[in-house]
């Protein structure tokens, strides 16, 4: 059972490929099960709770199953302390996410006698050994790296997943490799910290670096038919270099995702993010519209953070109503125990945050529809197709600006990236039809 990001998708399949190859076989029910997985998430306290009331219910339906827990909550699971009365359950081993690679060779942790989150794990210094062949979706996460260390008052991430390790670039390019010749047409980039890969370790160089080998061995064999997607990347590392490979890059997606957070320098300093500003993004974005005449712009956005004034969701708003978004996740402050910024003053009232997220949504809404109006002017776009709807047999996939295309199968055989032209839009996204 798997919560959160994509880098825990990643790793979740790399334990089940690992696992297969032990002689596993993935069960349908948990009653079936011999060992149990609870691949946590702890960004959110919801997250951490989402944990907590997984394993009561996995208990109360396997209860002669080993049940493990492991990801980020882990680490926060010992020093939690039940309600009086309250129904509780705990796993039979707890693996704390740096020594999560333990599970790829022993599924039931069988050689831990106590749950390890009792003891401190020593840092990683070398990128686990995890590897994937295929993937659930469609468009597989390709993990690049792990760990954060920038410590934003409001995350929780560099306690439970501890320092930044890098992949070494040739493992990155043989897994990228490898997903592509198996028939998959897209491929996210993805890690905790993109920004920060290839800190630990400088012959590695940074993630544009990184990008830039992956076109120059790739490209030749693979552009046209198969392509890069970049998971998040902050305004600071959009800098004129960054830009050059972008522009010149014929794999990655013409689409960019960024962690903005907010628009108000005095909101970002709190959170401890001071080290960028809109207009680094608003600059950048510019430049790449000289090269990408289309593109998808989406960013995650914070409101209601403490201390956050009118003036400051003023700014907000007018810093989205003059950018190109072409949607958002847009998120309410929630208090997350154990970091600097649930201890500040000036924590807004519920009924605020939920009210200024509304009011942001609203906005970004029409930017979504503004974007998605616009697409219906392109001749062509290449759709990365996903799942069939059960019901209606619709298909689903994105576009290369990440816009949700839907479309009629109608009983083709699809593989690698395929052409389409948009003939209309739907409440969700647009509706396409096949050019091949």
């Amino acid at each position: 059972m798997t919560f959160g990001c994509k880098v825990n998708q990643y790793e979740s399949q790399a334990m089940r490929e690992a696992w297969e190859k032990l002689g596993g076989t993935e069960c349908e029910t948990p009653d079936a099960a011999d060992v149990i997985c609870v691949n946590s998430c702890a960004i959110t306290a919801k997250g951490e709770r989402d944990a907590r009331n997984a394993i009561f219910r996995l208990r109360r339906k396997a209860p002669s199953a080993r049940l493990v827990l492991t990801g980020c909550a882990s680490k926060l699971f010992q020093n939690y302390r039940p309600r009086p009365r309250a129904i509780w359950a705990e796993p039979d081993v707890i693996i704390p996410q740096q020594q999560k690679s333990l599970l790829l060779t022993d599924p039931a942790a069988s050689a831990q006698l106590q749950p390890l989150a009792q003891t401190e794990p020593a840092e990683n210094t070398a990128f686990p050994p995890f590897r994937i062949s295929a993937f659930r979706r469609s468009r597989p996460v390709l993990k690049l790296q792990d760990g954060c260390t920038h410590r934003c008052t409001y995350c929780i991430v560099p306690f439970t997943r501890g320092a930044t390790i890098s992949r070494p670039p040739e493992e990155v390019l043989s897994e990228a490799r490898r997903l592509f010749e198996a028939g998959y047409a897209e491929i996210v980039l993805s890690g905790v910290n993109l920004n920060q890969y290839g800190r630990d370790n400088p012959s590695f160089g940074d993630f544009w670096d990184l990008l830039r080998m992956l076109e120059n061995d790739l490209t030749e064999k693979f552009a046209e038919r198969a392509r890069f997607r970049i998971s998040s990347l902050e305004p600071s590392q959009l800098h004129a270099r960054a830009l050059v490979i972008l522009k010149a890059s014929r794999m990655v997606c013409p689409h960019l995702h960024i962690a903005l957070q907010h628009a108000s320098p005095a909101v970002l300093k709190r959170m401890g993010r001071g080290h960028y500003t809109g207009r680094m993004l608003t600059n950048a974005v510019a430049a790449l519209a000289e090269h990408w005449l289309v593109m998808g712009l989406g960013a995650d956005i914070l409101v209601g953070f403490p201390g956050e004034t009118e003036e400051d969701m003023r700014l907000l708003l007018a810093y989205i109503e003059k950018m190109p978004f072409s949607y958002a996740h847009v998120f309410p402050w929630s208090s997350r125990p154990g970091t600097a910024a649930a201890d500040f003053d000036d924590q807004p009232a519920r009924h605020i945050k939920y009210a200024r997220a509304a009011r942001v949504r609203a906005v970004i809404e029409q930017c979504r529809r503004r974007f998605l109006q616009s697409q219906l002017a392109l001749p062509r776009m290449l759709v990365a197709a996903e799942s069939v709807g059960e019901k209606t047999g619709v298909r689903r996939g994105v576009n290369e600006y990440y816009a949700p295309c839907f479309f009629q199968n109608r009983g083709k055989a699809l593989s690698g990236l395929v052409a389409a032209k948009p003939v209309g839009l739907t409440k969700n996204g647009i509706f396409v039809e096949l050019t091949i």
